[in-house]
């Protein structure tokens, strides 16, 4: 399939850049739970979330940058980066890794919601992908450091009313970045010529339609655009008897 590629976590991961290190002064002040440290802080203010404070992710202070860096999108399984003497080693074979947090706080310290998750490591980024309130992209690690399917996962949100919403997508609870799934934030025209977003995703799967699927080794690619309208996303999807990973070009089939 012919095509350039581009890998969503790239994209992801350039757009965090953006986020500012404190949300302010008293967002910043909301207690941390011993064992913790803030890894993010993504500022909210009244006009537009309705909440003047910050959505942060906590996750355990024993983790060093360099750490993190090595297992982000690779494995949760430190001993698979620490070197052999490194004194972390006993400290992780002690406790685990705590799980990462996003925690919903205002100006005066009060933590409005509080959310763990299964995972330790988790990401904060921030779209604007329609003409509604900034979308909120919460990425949780799910890596295994194998496998076609285990990867980061990357669910939609948005800070309203000083509230935590989903953006729910049609038939998909997350997306996903791995072997075989991927997807893009991409530059779209409306039928009227203005300029909008979409999210492009990449699934590929055994054709489990085929009850001989195993033999024959039939894979299906599934191409599905997300579009924002009447206040929702939308999907449309086209699906391909064929093969994708993501060292692949990216599709050119995308309805």
């Amino acid at each position: 399939m012919p095509g350039s590629v581009q890998r969503a976590s790239a994209g992801l991961l350039a757009g965090l850049l953006a986020i500012v290190p404190a949300a302010s002064a008293h967002a910043a002040e909301a207690r941390v739970p011993v064992g913790y440290a803030m890894h993010q802080s993504l500022p909210l203010d009244r006009a537009t979330n309705g909440v003047d404070g910050a959505l942060q992710i906590l996750e355990d202070a024993r983790l060093t940058p360099a750490l993190r860096r090595n297992m982000w999108g690779q494995t949760a399984d430190t001993d698979l980066v620490l070197a052999e003497k490194n004194p972390l080693r006993k400290s992780f074979a002690k406790m685990p890794l705590k799980p990462a947090h996003l925690r919903l706080v205002d100006n005066a310290g009060k933590v409005v919601e509080d959310q763990a998750f299964e995972v330790p490591l988790a990401e904060l980024d921030r779209q604007q992908l329609h003409d509604g309130p900034a979308t909120v992209l919460l990425t949780t690690d799910h890596s295994i450091g194998t496998g076609s399917y285990a990867g980061l996962e990357t669910s939609l949100w948005a800070v309203v009313q000083g509230e935590l919403m989903p953006e729910p997508l049609p038939g998909r609870k997350v997306l996903v970045g791995s072997l075989k799934n991927a997807w893009k934030i991409v530059e779209e025209k409306t039928p009227q010529g203005a300029a909008a977003k979409a999210v492009q995703v990449v699934a590929c799967h055994p054709n489990f339609a085929n009850p001989n699927w195993a033999a024959t080794e039939e894979f299906v690619v599934e191409l599905t655009t997300y579009r924002f309208a009447g206040g929702a996303w939308q999907a449309a999807t086209n699906s391909l008897t064929g093969y994708w990973e993501n060292d692949g070009a990216w599709p050119d089939d995308f309805p």
